[in-house]
């Protein structure tokens, strides 16, 4: 639900509350358990898929345990891309060009263009729902439950392939906010993920040839199932959102989407804090919340495990640029 908010907002004084500075920083263990988490859907489930295909079951019970195995499998590859995500906010490690590097690796892994992506995301974090941000240009073009799921994600990975291909070739990019780092940095990474990207292709090929049925319900029918959902919760995130710091974006609670996404159900407080770890999200929540700061902004929370669900439908838009692009920097620590 959305909030009402306690007083007029203007979203040029709007302010968020300085974190403690630890809850910025990347830990190992955090680091870990984000990796185990993403590559534990791929390998658990896939297994799972397997040990369905092979058994002595019924087809018609084959077929109806295959299905959610699939699409969780395929919940893998989309963790995947949110560890890349990770990478690119250079908040996976301390190091941010090694941040970025593993990245690129994993996210390879479920061929994701991850610095042409990170061009595009820093901008729509900068500035999220205003004149600059790209991705109101890319989504809201799709306007029906239908078209998002179709085209949602292959729109705007098709941006992100397209970026990574200008850095590689050091061709001029769109005007944005970009990641921090030089030109030959930037060029050097877009080569990487191509690089990485091709590596695992090769892979997947290997895989086919040697061992086809597990490379279809194991790895190609999960990916194509992980396509249109990833691209819908871009949708539940953003749609019917609006202007400014806790207005923005929306964070689903409950400790279901806790749990599957590992803290990336925070979107509200990723997009107010973009460089804390995803695992440190939960509790950053639970100080604004004390606070009363998202009664006091009417922010966009959903409650609960299928009510965020709600806005995925043709009911809920993702917005066009609402106002002229603000002087506050997410970026810049508090």
């Amino acid at each position: 639900m959305t909030t009402p908010p306690s007083e007029p907002l203007d979203p040029t004084v709007m302010k968020r509350p300085s974190l403690p500075r630890a809850w910025y920083r990347p830990t190992v263990a955090g680091f870990l358990g984000y990796l185990l988490h993403a590559s534990s859907w791929l390998v658990v489930f896939g297994f799972a898929s397997m040990s369905i295909l092979g058994s002595e079951l019924p087809t018609a019970a084959k077929m109806v345990l295959l299905v959610p195995s699939v699409i969780l499998t395929g919940h893998g590859f989309h963790m995947l891309g949110w560890f890349a995500h990770e990478g690119v906010h250079l908040s996976l490690l301390p190091n941010k060009y090694v941040s970025t590097a593993v990245g690129c690796v994993v996210g390879a892994l479920a061929l994701f263009p991850t610095y042409g992506y990170g061009v595009t995301h820093w901008t729509h974090h900068r500035f999220t729902n205003q004149q600059s941000d790209p991705d109101t240009r890319i989504y809201s073009r799709y306007r029906t439950f239908w078209a998002r799921f179709f085209m949602g994600r292959v729109a705007a990975n098709r941006g992100y392939i397209r970026n990574t291909v200008l850095a590689a070739l050091g061709r001029p990019l769109p005007k944005s906010y970009h990641m921090p780092f030089r030109p030959r940095w930037a060029r050097f990474f877009a080569v990487f993920t191509l690089a990485c990207a091709g590596v695992a292709l090769v892979a997947y090929v290997a895989v086919a040839v040697v061992a086809p049925t597990y490379f279809l319900v194991g790895l190609l029918l999960p990916y194509l199932t992980a396509i249109p959902t990833s691209g819908l919760r871009i949708y539940l995130e953003h749609n019917g959102t609006g202007a400014g710091i806790f207005r923005d974006t929306r964070s689903y609670v409950s400790t279901f989407w806790t749990v599957l996404m590992f803290g990336n159900n925070f979107h509200l407080e990723h997009h107010l804090y973009p460089t804390v770890p995803a695992y440190h999200l939960p509790r950053v929540h639970h100080l604004l919340q004390s606070q009363g700061l998202y009664a006091r902004y009417g922010a966009h929370l959903a409650n609960g495990v299928l009510a965020p669900l709600r806005y995925l439908g043709a009911r809920y838009q993702y917005p066009e640029a609402l106002i002229d692009d603000l002087d506050a920097d997410p970026f810049v620590s508090l």
